[in-house]
């Protein structure tokens, strides 16, 4: 039996985000004098959603400690759904978008797809909200990611990092605990990327919008001060931290700072004190610096990481160099900047656009629909396959050529020095397998609609890997086209492609098995 209390718990931790989250436009509101009656609006929603937030918590009273495979599946579809209707709905009452279209913009900016159906000349304050709702997003599935995910599909690459003394667990009590340190380390970073937006230029409410934007690789149309080359640097860096491995970065920022037991205390007497304790205060930041140098060295030897700036490098140098063979732009600086910006962009799935794309060379188009795939490192926001499962992919292929040749050979798949075992091989192959059958499927489901099928590729891969756009194959142009049912059924490959397909493949086998249910 499914725990409806457990289901109400978590749900009403999402609905308590939500509510935290109309706090950024009624400051705006409340800085920028709007009126009472936009201020007002946005107050009751808040005081709306904190009510909903509240009923379900009470509803969870007695909420079983352990949650079960199904659940877990059924948290990570409902969240969305009911963090949708609560969010698309300053973008129907302010009537800048229809409800279909509210809806589709809503749930690709809480999958961090970020397709901007609003406007270029739509108010401020929905483009924050816009920016609200993608950082809430990436907040939820970093949630998701460290404590239901792992329920649900065994954790794949996760467990693959087991150098990172994470234990995935399904006791409520554990998932709380992960799922902070994780969500600090998410706080700090958007932060950093405030603080780097601001000493760019931007003002505090653009700062924190494109904050929350790369960090959440929401991306979408909104970009002040292009040309500017500190912003954009800012919003590279950004997008790059956003690529990398959360669990990694507590691991590692959690021993930066040494444990006291580490130092001499005893040491420390009357005789000759203010000489110990600045030997003390020495030996302590002796100890800070060797753990930084220890730390830069675990994160640059980490596979994820090697391959993604090995993948970051050599994208910019062939965007580069056709770039100059095709004679599209003169000035090396410029070039590089762009190459380097746009396939950052589009690796992290973040999907911003310095400049009109439509026009660039069509090998360069393709190779960025081609880094969409890849994604960032496993325990990150981004969307894609993630590098470690594209990692195990080359070598598996790698393998079997060789063991063609050499039939008897035994080899195994190895990740930082560590052998994978076959069954997260196995599932990584499954997934790849499912994530390329359901794009062709949805392709052609899309292309009922009269998209053409190259176009539905790429919208439904757009949507899977939750990018939004692809420059010069879709746009959001095309989404606002589509008819109100093919809208919905967007929001759903949006859905499916933020939860990694998995759950929801669980959901609908429960929903039709005639087994004994205790097995879930």
């Amino acid at each position: 039996m499914i725990d409806i209390k457990i289901l109400c718990f978590l749900l009403g931790r999402a609905m308590f985000s939500m509510s935290i989250m109309y706090i950024l436009p009624i400051c705006y509101a409340l800085f920028t004098n709007q009126s009472e009656k936009i201020l007002s609006f946005f107050v009751m929603l808040m005081i709306i959603s904190a009510i909903a937030a509240t009923i379900l918590t009470y509803k969870s009273t007695g909420y079983r400690q352990r949650i079960k495979i199904i659940e877990s599946a059924l948290t990570m579809i409902l969240v969305w759904i009911l963090l949708t209707i609560f969010g698309s709905i300053p973008f129907m009452v302010t009537n800048w978008l229809s409800p279909f279209e509210a809806i589709l913009e809503t749930v690709s900016d809480l999958t961090a797809a970020g397709l901007s159906l609003l406007s270029p000349d739509a108010p401020y304050i929905l483009k924050l909200w816009q920016a609200s709702l993608m950082w809430l997003g990436s907040f939820v599935f970093l949630s998701i990611l460290v404590t239901i995910l792992p329920e649900v599909s065994g954790c794949f690459g996760l467990e693959l990092s087991l150098n990172q003394g994470q234990i995935f667990s399904p006791m409520i009590g554990q998932m709380r605990s992960m799922a902070r340190k994780i969500l600090l380390i998410y706080e700090v970073l958007t932060l950093i990327s405030f603080i780097m937006f601001k000493l760019a230029g931007l003002n505090n409410f653009d700062a924190l919008s494109m904050a929350m934007r790369c960090i959440s690789t929401g991306g979408g149309d909104f970009f002040p001060g292009r040309g500017n080359v500190y912003i954009e640097y800012a919003a590279m860096f950004s997008m790059l931290i956003a690529c990398g491995n959360f669990l990694l970065y507590f691991r590692l920022i959690n021993t930066i700072i040494p444990p006291v037991s580490s130092l001499h205390l005893k040491k420390i007497g009357m005789k000759n004190f203010a000489k110990r304790i600045h030997n003390l205060i020495i030996e302590f930041f002796m100890l800070i610096k060797r753990n930084c140098l220890s730390n830069l060295k675990i994160f640059f030897n980490n596979s994820e990481v090697q391959f993604l700036l090995v993948s970051i490098f050599f994208g910019t140098s062939i965007i580069l160099f056709t770039t100059f063979t095709k004679k599209y732009i003169f000035d090396g600086n410029e070039a590089f900047r762009l190459a380097l910006f746009h396939v950052i962009s589009y690796i992290s799935t973040t999907g911003f656009n310095l400049v009109d794309l439509t026009n660039a060379p069509d090998f360069d188009r393709f190779f960025l629909f081609l880094i969409v795939t890849i994604g960032g490192c496993m325990g990150s926001v981004t969307g894609g396959l993630k590098v470690i499962r594209v990692i195990i992919l080359f070598k598996l292929f790698k393998i079997e050529t060789l063991k063609t040749i050499h039939p008897k050979m035994i080899t195994s798949i190895k990740i930082s020095g560590a052998a994978v075992p076959m069954k997260i091989v196995g599932r990584v192959l499954a997934f790849f397998f499912l994530c390329s059958v359901t794009m062709f499927l949805f392709a052609i489901i899309l292309s009922l609609s009269g998209q053409s099928f190259s176009t539905s590729v790429a919208m439904s891969l757009a949507c899977l890997t939750n990018t939004g756009i692809l420059p010069g194959i879709c746009d959001p142009s095309d989404f606002i086209a589509l008819p109100a049912v093919m809208k919905l059924f967007c929001c759903l490959i949006l859905i499916v492609g933020r939860m990694e397909i998995f759950a929801f493949l669980i959901v609908i086998l429960f929903a039709h098995s005639n087994r004994d249910r205790q097995q879930w």
